[in-house]
């Protein structure tokens, strides 16, 4: 978001360029930047967070994952959940897990993808800043405009408005000879940022950021609010991101041309009327929401921003729609008293949104329960990583069936021990009943070091998780050094945790006990299967009804093979 004026910035016509010409060249930038390797770690996450589409529980723990991984997210996504816009309940959610159980997975993938632009690059330098800065004041303006109008996702809408001058930011961060050539030209008024690109690089900043999010696989509707103008945008929703853009720099560049703030946000909304049709109080509501989300961002998530810029902005608005805003403070040091106050206060609100999905009328299934679980205990206690672990159904064997954290998906791969005497240190601590961290509670023996060692991690702990007298599987939880050890406050936490995932199962199972007929009839068969057929695994009907995994077999094999005398009948 260059500091041109409205017309260079938004009417100056691109130089003309040879298409070919510019395809080469926006190839060429991307090949050079693609040779470090901060580009290519922002595009493993952001198609992370992309190919994370489905609600279904696979998705939604590849999604928490990339949530849980930058603190702002997690603020970000429970935030959104608890908006008046998401919120369907009185209580306020406290986990991101359940945040995403609310907003689905398409909302937070598309508030995670846009926070993680803005997480890599706002901490660069002051450029960057700046421009970052922008891009999320835009996309708030487009999430606020979404909701506002009533006529496009809201979730989409900032997902676009963050994206919208991806190119420059690429530009900016990875080429800032050429970016600093750009703007140079741009502030002298030497050329408008169209020709100053054209001349400078062979492409357009939108080509580049075009490129790009094709190559990240992103929706079609981000390419097109790159392009979008007023006079030239195909949907409302692309109208939307242009309009929030242009009311971004009507608002707040700082050119030092001493415009008439006021004249250009009325220039604005006259350009956009005959698409969006919003008044001067709806764009006054609009700002006033946006940079209270902003400024709420910043404090919640500890993300470093200029308080005197902060302010700059709030005059701004208020200059230009008498917005109101509360002065902007320093965020206070934090003391040591109020970290262990802060965490305290979170293991609290964890806790107690777990326990509120013990009762089987919270209509969070077993899986649902142990995500949660495990986001306790990675946020409250904290772990690097936390899994979740359960024997099959024939209590041969103790696998992964959860888990969050750094790397967990390779360390969960490895995770599949006989019960046997030689399955290891986590099935020895199941055959022993009673939760155990190592090297607190004792020294670690020569085969946990081995396993320690070969795992590369330095300490953990099994709390093994028991239901009507039987252990069904465990909580594993682990630091992969020793720069710090959980005290006995911390794992007191930790397996209170899970007894209520003990105290949840067991409920689980007394409702499917107590509805079904006994025997099981030919219709409740036949809903059991169809779970099966779907997706769900044996284990975790196992773990809800405390069925075998013999019973179920047959009756899907009989099910089968009733369906196939059905097809071949003439």
């Amino acid at each position: 978001m260059s500091s041109a004026t409205p017309a260079e910035k938004f009417h100056t016509p691109p130089s003309p360029l040879n298409a070919d010409d510019s395809d080469v060249a926006v190839r060429a930038f991307l090949s050079r930047i693609l040779e470090g390797s901060d580009l290519p770690a922002l595009s493993r996450q952001i198609i992370d967070a992309i190919s994370a589409l489905d609600d279904d529980a696979s998705s939604l723990q590849r999604l928490a994952n990339v949530v849980l991984r930058e603190y702002s997210l997690t603020v970000s996504v429970v935030r959104t959940a608890n908006s008046v816009h998401y919120r369907r309940s009185g209580r306020p959610v406290q986990s991101a897990t359940h945040a995403m159980m609310l907003l689905g997975a398409r909302t937070v993938r598309e508030l995670a993808t846009g926070l993680l632009l803005f997480e890599n690059y706002q901490g660069r330098s002051a450029g960057l800043r700046e421009l970052m800065l922008l891009s999320l004041l835009t996309a708030n303006h487009a999430r606020e405009t979404a909701i506002k109008l009533g006529v496009a996702d809201p979730g989409e809408a900032h997902l676009c408005g963050m994206f919208r001058n991806l190119g420059e930011v690429l530009v900016a961060c990875h080429a800032t000879a050429e970016y600093a050539q750009i703007h140079e030209r741009i502030t002298s008024a030497v050329d408008g940022e169209s020709r100053a690109c054209a001349r400078v690089l062979g492409f357009q900043f939108v080509e580049l950021g075009v490129e790009v999010c094709r190559q990240w696989g992103m929706p079609a509707s981000v390419a097109e609010g790159m392009r979008a103008r007023a006079t030239a945008a195909s949907s409302p929703l692309s109208a939307i991101t242009s309009f929030s853009h242009d009311l971004t720099n009507a608002l707040y560049r700082r050119d030092g041309a001493g415009a008439n703030p006021n004249a250009s946000v009325v220039e604005v909304l006259e350009r956009y009327a005959p698409r969006l049709k919003l008044t001067q109080d709806q764009a006054r509501e609009i700002v006033e929401a946006a940079l209270a989300e902003t400024r709420e961002l910043f404090l919640s998530a500890h993300v470093s921003i200029d308080a005197l810029r902060m302010q700059q902005l709030s005059e701004a608005a208020h200059d230009a729609l008498g917005v109101e805003s509360p002065p902007v403070e320093l965020a206070a040091s934090v003391s040591n008293a109020d970290d262990v106050e802060c965490r305290n206060m979170l293991r609290t609100r964890l806790a107690q949104e777990l326990a509120a999905s013990v009762d089987p009328a919270s209509g969070r299934d077993v899986g649902a329960v142990l995500l949660l679980a495990l986001e306790a205990v990675l946020r409250g206690a904290p772990f690097d990583r936390a899994i979740a672990c359960v024997l099959n159904a024939d209590r041969t064997r103790l696998t992964a069936r959860a888990g969050l954290g750094a790397d967990v998906e390779a360390l969960m791969a490895k995770f599949d021990f006989p019960m046997t005497a030689r399955g290891g240190p986590i099935t020895a601590v199941l055959d022993q009943r009673g939760a155990l961290y190592l090297p607190i509670d004792r020294a670690m023996n020569l085969v946990e070091l081995r396993w320690t060692l070969g795992a590369g991690i330095a300490q953990f702990g099994v709390f093994p998780i028991v239901v009507s007298g039987t252990v069904i599987g465990c909580l594993y939880c682990d630091r992969r050094t020793m720069a710090s050890v959980p005290d006995r406050e911390t794992l007191h936490y930790v397996a209170k945790l899970v007894e209520l995932v003990m105290r949840a199962i067991e409920e689980r199972r007394k409702v499917a006990s107590a509805s079904r007929p006994q025997p099981l009839d030919a219709a409740a068969k036949s809903t059991l299967v169809l779970r099966l057929l779907r997706g769900e695994t044996v284990e975790t009907l196992i773990t809800e009804t405390g069925l075998t995994r013999a019973e179920l077999d047959a009756w899907r094999a009989a099910f089968l093979a009733g369906a196939m005398e059905r097809l071949a009948a003439p």
